[in-house]
This record gives structure tokens, sequence and C-alpha cells, in this order.
């Protein structure tokens, strides 16, 4: 046998391993956007058990952290929603930060000020990008927006956008466009590999420096704001299988320094289908 062969034959396993890696990468970023979609919602529940459930309410604990002011403070939190509709209150043991209170009711925004005109990071950013709200990407499949109807997560507005490894698991990425097409806001979100439950959505908005005008020196300043939803602890109420760790991080990045935010929500029950009153997506008081 010629050394030559003798090298090839030695080289085959190598090769052949070389080759399987390499089209297991290859099928992974073959996976298709609408592919990911449907094995999320499978991961959810069937489509029986989705449709069924016409409303949910998830009850739970709330914290919130602030780096700079350092500060802490917990409550507690609901989540209702059904097909259109969501009903997000916070509340927290604090003069300053009383509550938090996101709406989305038969497709008008409502983004109460929890002090005198002003409003948290948080209620400040979906304000400004209302459209995660309206198009149902916020708190995932916390809400029956997202899982139930789906509606209103437009097919065509999502890409596939690689892999990526979150807490040593890897993921499939997709970016969703949202309308407006602009390009300083950019929206990901990762799914797990193997069950296919969402782990995470991360919003960017990068705010780029201009140039002064005359009569001002310098430049002015870029600002970086991202806001990310981590979701964990899936576990199956009743036939849904759901997340019942909800944390959000927002976070901004100027010249003028790190500001950094943090909102957590522990659910400790989902219930479904509850006799919900005809008025009660509102945070009006009710007469």
């Amino acid at each position: 046998m010629s050394k030559f062969y003798s090298k090839f034959l030695a080289g085959v396993p190598l090769l052949f391993a070389l080759c399987f890696f390499a089209n297991t990468e290859i099928e992974a970023q073959d996976l298709k956007a609408e592919e990911v979609i449907a094995k999320h919602l499978d991961s959810i529940g069937t489509k029986e058990k989705r449709d069924a459930v016409k409303n949910r309410i998830a009850v739970g604990t709330s914290q919130f952290e602030s780096k700079l002011p350092s500060r802490k403070t917990a409550g507690k939190a609901v989540i209702v929603s059904d097909a259109k509709n969501l009903f997000f209150v916070s509340s927290f043991s604090s003069r300053e930060y009383p509550f938090e209170k996101i709406g989305l009711f038969d497709g008008k925004i409502s983004l109460p000020f929890v002090t005198a005109g002003t409003r948290s990071p948080l209620g400040a950013f979906v304000a400004d990008h209302n459209k995660i709200l309206s198009e149902g990407l916020f708190i995932g499949a916390v809400s029956s927006m997202w899982s139930l109807s789906n509606t209103s997560l437009e097919r065509e507005k999502f890409g596939s956008a690689g892999t990526k490894k979150i807490n040593n698991r890897k993921t499939y990425a997709l970016s969703y466009y949202p309308g407006g097409g602009s390009t300083e806001f950019t929206v990901k979100l990762y799914y797990d590999a193997e069950t296919f439950q969402h782990v995470r959505t991360e919003y960017r908005h990068t705010i780029t420096g201009k140039e002064a005008t005359f009569g001002v020196l310098g430049q002015q300043p870029g600002v970086k704001i991202s806001l990310t939803e981590t979701f964990g602890d899936f576990k199956n109420a009743d036939g849904l299988t759901l997340p019942h760790s909800y944390q959000i991080q927002y976070q901004t990045d100027s010249n003028s320094g790190t500001y950094e935010y943090n909102w957590g929500i522990t659910i400790s029950k989902y219930l479904y289908n509850q006799n919900l009153a005809a008025d009660f997506f509102t945070f009006d008081e009710k007469k």
C-alpha cells in the first residue's frame, strides 16, 4: 500500500467528521423563520389547546432595581390578555415609583404616567417604540396576543438570523422588522434550539451622533439604548408550557454615562378563560 493511499485512509475519519458537522450547521442555518415560529407555537401546546384559551391571567410578584441611583423595591404583578388586549400592572413599594402600567386596549395604547407628567424608563421606551406593543411582541408568550391568535405577528416581517449561544445553549435567532423601516431600531428574538421555547427578545436603538449646527461647538453625541426581555422557568400550566420567570433589562449608554434598570416578575400561576367584565380592559376607574 502506498504512503499516499495510507495517508488518505488515515484522513477519512476526520474528513467524514468535518463534513458531518458542516452539514449539521448548514441544516441549522437552513431552518426558515416560519418553521421556527411553528415549532415554537407547538412547544407551548397543541393548536387545539391554544385555541381553546380565549383569555389568560398571569399573577405573581414583581421586583425593580436601578444602579444609578441605587434602588430596590418589590411588589405584585398581574398580566391579563386576550387576542386583542393586554393589561399589564406591576406595583412597587415606592413613593417615587408606585406602579408600572402598560396597556393595549382594542388597538389603543395606554401608558399612564407613574407620577405627574413622568414615565419610567420602561414606559418611556414602550412609548417611543410602541409597535413592540401594538404588533404583539412585548411580554412574549406570557401574553395571549403572542401565542393564542398570533394574528398581530406578521410572518413576512421575520427573517432568519443564524444561531447564538445563550447560557451555553444554542438558540435560533430571528430578526423582526417592525413597521416604519428605521435602520436605527432593530429587534431580534431567540428560540432554544432543542425546545423551541422563546427565551429572549433584544430591542436595540442606536441614535447616531450628528454634526453640530452652525454656532454650536463639537459634535452631538450618539446614544445606545437597549431593552432585553428574558424568559425562563418554563412549566406546564394546565396544558400550556409557559414561562414563569420574566426579566427586563434596560440600558442606555452615552457620553453622560451608562444607566441600567432591571425589572423581574415571578409568575406563581396562570388562569384561563375567566369571566371578565365587558369594560375590564382599561386603566380608567370603573364607575
